[in-house]
């Protein structure tokens, strides 16, 4: 059974303390659905690996399609400007996921752990990032999910993910009613 933790910050940290050595292993970071940065600044304030390496995708012009009714298409924009996070380690990659990501990838090697967060909110932005990403997948890999309990979004494109690539994973931690999930890959 997956351990219930009350917040994600709190979810962050139990999961650098428990699978990330304290924040001491080095990571590869990558978050998909940055916004104005929060997450990200929080997991560098975790892991202090002078060779972790943190990578934040976002168009910053909002959401490319409704979400629900209270998010709308353009919700969450920054009018296109990357967050102000001083940590060295970071890098943005600006731009739709379906334009920005196979070109990252195709000179992106894995260094450390993959840690990979899927805060895209959007069915298909979850399930283009997943299955993108899929070639650097392992078991192993952690995958934290934001607003898995939106079951036509993220937990769809999981369950999509995985049925199609025929791949298991396991659930280790979530917050209260499934607003953030841990899983790893097997």
């Amino acid at each position: 059974m997956a351990l219930q933790i009350a917040a994600k910050e709190d979810l962050y940290k139990h999961l650098s303390d428990a699978v990330l050595d304290g924040g001491k292993r080095a990571i590869d970071f990558l978050e998909f659905g940055v916004f104005e940065g929060a997450s990200l600044r929080f997991w560098c304030s975790l892991n202090k690996n002078p060779v972790s390496r943190f990578f934040g995708f976002d168009s910053f012009e909002g959401l490319p399609e409704d979400w629900h009714s209270g998010k709308r298409k353009g919700a969450f924009s920054t009018s296109g400007k990357c967050p102000e996070i001083t940590d060295p380690r970071v890098n943005f990659v600006a731009g739709w996921f379906q334009r920005s990501l196979r070109g990252f990838l195709s000179s992106y090697v894995p260094q450390s752990q993959l840690v990979i967060h899927v805060d895209c909110d959007l069915y298909s932005s979850a399930l283009y990032c997943l299955t993108t990403m899929d070639p650097f997948v392992s078991p192993g890999t952690l995958i934290v999910l934001d607003d898995f309990f939106d079951a036509l979004h993220i937990y769809r494109a999981l369950a999509d993910y995985c049925s199609a690539y025929d791949r298991q994973y396991q659930l280790i931690a979530r917050t209260h009613q499934l607003g953030q999930a841990a899983i790893v890959m097997l």
